[in-house]
């Protein structure tokens, strides 16, 4: 008997290829509700269990592993049913949803965009009274929310159901893209927090009064346009690489903590202001106009190597015998009438000036 026992073979996996063959032929009859495949692969935690559960007991209990089989199919055909009347969306088309917010009479706004994994632009609206205006491409939904008058406070945030999400692969149209138009006739406090999408934030026209931007996992590309006045620019970088373009004539207050991704720095011409810049393990490389007086400040040395042009002077090495630590500055800095002066906290990555 024990014999027979250990020769036994597991009903497990024929009653799983069985229940996909059900499955996919309720499908095609129009049996089951439209689905596609995002749905689908948001249930892939019920395979997890299954095998699981068929892996823990099935050679002790046979019966076990075809229970569970016929238990994991039960249950995805079960919520396929059910997920219409649950609210659940099993169709998964890409759709479009518009928004947008006249100026009317407001003199001032604060903004926040939290995007999500679709290839986003930011850019400046033209010819249009609109304060924002957004065209998105999306599978899910976005709460757009525009409050006050001569202030006005507008949030653009994707819909969060709550909970863990255990949807990692989720697909996204080759096509979708978000599109994001803001004007460029009233000063705007812009806060965006990017997503696991490229994120290309063309903000060269805007008038901003402070900028803050937090990197995600894809790409970054931000210019930092010259506004009316001084304002405050604060760069939280993610896993993704930046590209930070600094508009002529800007007059900034920046803080850059750079997190593990890549980031260019290119400072235009007639910049003037603070760059404060926390290193992490991604690399930092800064390119420098000849018009600007650049003094750079790095007062403690880090793991990664640290490149500084020959034609800057060391004007004072802070106490230490180190090539790495120092306060650096350009020919032109005494005479320059534009200057930048860059303090520089290392980390693991390598750091260039040029």
């Amino acid at each position: 008997m024990q014999e027979e026992n250990r020769n036994y073979r597991s009903l497990f996996w024929p009653i799983m290829l069985i229940g996909v063959g059900v499955f996919w032929l309720l499908s095609n009859l129009g049996i089951l509700p439209e689905i596609n495949i995002r749905f689908l692969l948001r249930l892939w935690p019920v395979a997890l269990i299954a095998i699981g559960l068929n892996i823990l007991f099935s050679h002790r209990y046979p019966w076990v592993g075809a229970l569970t089989g016929f238990g994991a199919v039960a249950l995805v055909i079960a919520l396929v049913f059910l997920a219409p009347s649950l609210g659940i969306e099993v169709s998964g088309d890409l759709k479009t949803l518009n928004f947008d917010e006249p100026v009317g009479s407001a003199n001032q706004a604060t903004i926040t965009l939290d995007l999500e994994r679709y290839p986003t632009t930011v850019g400046a609206v033209v010819d249009s009274n609109a304060l924002i205006e957004a065209e998105l491409d999306t599978f899910d939904d976005v709460r757009f929310e525009a409050r006050g008058e001569t202030s006005k406070t507008i949030t653009l945030r994707p819909v969060s159901n709550g909970g863990f999400n255990f949807n990692f692969f989720d697909l996204v149209g080759e096509d979708a893209r978000w599109e994001i138009g803001l004007s460029p006739d009233v000063p705007i406090d812009l806060t965006i927090d990017g997503g696991s999408g490229s994120t290309d934030l063309n903000l060269g026209g805007l008038d901003l009064s402070a900028l803050s931007v937090d990197g995600g996992s894809g790409g970054t590309s931000v210019d930092i346009p010259a506004s009316s006045s001084a304002y405050d620019v604060d760069i939280n970088g993610g896993s993704g690489s930046f590209d930070v373009n600094i508009a002529r004539g800007a007059v900034i207050d920046a803080s850059i903590d750079t997190g593990s991704g890549s980031f260019d720095i290119n400072i235009g011409n007639d910049v003037s202001g603070e760059l404060t810049i926390d290193g992490g393990s991604g690399s930092v490389t800064i390119n420098t106009p000849d018009s600007v007086g650049i003094r750079l400040v790095i007062s403690h040395s880090g793991s990664g190597s640290v490149r500084v042009p020959g034609s800057y002077d060391l004007v004072d090495d802070l106490g230490e015998n180190s090539r790495d630590i120092g306060i650096w500055e350009s020919e032109n800095f005494d005479s320059a009438s534009h200057r930048v002066e860059i303090t520089f906290d290392p980390g693991s990555g390598s750091f260039t000036l040029r």
